[in-house]
């Protein structure tokens, strides 16, 4: 019998704030090496002085700088999704959208996916585990984790926030999810 292989899936969005007429939602995918992802993210957040802050609560510069240097690095084992849909809509619909294609395009035959959703209570994290398992995915657990205290999370939650800024005409930003597109390692579903 092969050993399972896990994926692990960081769920964040950009909430239903009133300024906007979409609502995003971004999925990180982690093929392989978690722990040195979460080593050299944490590295990442030190050097451009970013700090475990969300998207809307860090400095500006800070926040161009973390999307810079992590489209700087390699990130084989790194995949972000995005999906813009349009409001009003229940975030459950666009969560589990994003979770079944984004899954669906990384597994393995052997593959078990742990996904962890920003601020997700625990009945709502069995909804979400048995709703992905219906759809024929292996999902061993689906939890609610706070951005404070995972970087995975964190590095969602500043995409959601640069491509929330890129659709309202900010520049830097545009041009942020753009080269991410061009390497590969941005991709809306």
């Amino acid at each position: 019998m092969k050993s399972k292989q896990k994926l692990y899936c960081y769920v964040d969005e950009t909430g239903q704030d009133v300024g906007s007429k979409f609502f995003i939602v971004v999925a990180v995918i982690v093929l392989s090496n978690i722990n040195d992802e979460r080593k050299l993210l944490s590295e990442l957040e030190s050097e451009t002085k970013i700090g475990k802050s969300k998207w809307h609560k860090s400095n500006y510069k800070f926040r161009i700088k973390f999307i810079e240097g992590f489209l700087s690095k390699e990130n084989k084992n790194l995949r972000v999704y995005f999906l813009k849909a349009r409001k009003p809509i229940l975030f459950y619909v666009p969560t589990l959208e994003i979770l079944q294609k984004a899954i669906l395009e990384n597994r393995g035959p052997n593959t078990q996916a742990v996904v962890c959703i920003d601020g997700l209570d625990a009945f709502s994290a069995k909804k979400f585990t048995n709703a992905l398992r219906t759809k024929n995915l292996k999902i061993s657990l689906a939890k609610g984790v706070r951005d404070e205290s995972e970087v995975l999370i964190r590095l969602a939650d500043r995409w959601a926030g640069c491509l929330r800024m890129a659709l309202f005409g900010n520049e830097p930003c545009q041009d942020l999810v753009e080269r991410a597109k061009k390497k590969g390692l941005l991709k809306e579903v």
